[in-house]
């Protein structure tokens, strides 16, 4: 996928932010990690601090229940999805391309119920991380 100036921009921006937003110390075990109920999720950089993944959702597919630290999410595309939280909650979550957003620890599941794929960057904040 060629990557426009905006989208590196983005990209960029999401590190900075991940890098100057410190640690965090919540418990966020409570659920599997997505890399465990996801298989093939990638990954682009996993170090003390942080890690940074490219989620790649199609339309119609369900990601299961997992976790995430405190993190980040640059949207590279305009997408909707339904989120549903551990105790049955919903909610829906549209979002536009360039759009960056935080969001606090959190356990979810994720369903693609619009027209297109999600492509989104994830900055995962590592509770107590080592960031140097």
């Amino acid at each position: 996928m060629k990557r426009s100036w905006k989208q590196t921009l983005g990209l960029a921006f999401v590190v900075a932010a991940a890098t100057f937003l410190g640690t965090t110390t919540a418990i966020w075990a409570t659920a599997q990690d997505r890399a465990n109920v996801v298989p093939g999720m990638k990954v682009l950089l996993d170090n003390g601090c942080v890690r940074v993944q490219y989620h790649d959702v199609a339309v119609g597919q369900k990601v299961p229940m997992h976790a995430h630290p405190n993190y980040v999410v640059y949207s590279l595309n305009a997408f909707r999805a339904r989120i549903t939280l551990p105790g049955g909650e919903q909610r829906i979550s549209e979002r536009k391309a360039g759009e960056a957003y935080w969001n606090p620890a959190l356990t979810h599941a994720v369903e693609n119920i619009g027209s297109t794929e999600i492509h989104n960057l994830i900055v995962e904040l590592k509770p107590g991380g080592k960031c140097e």
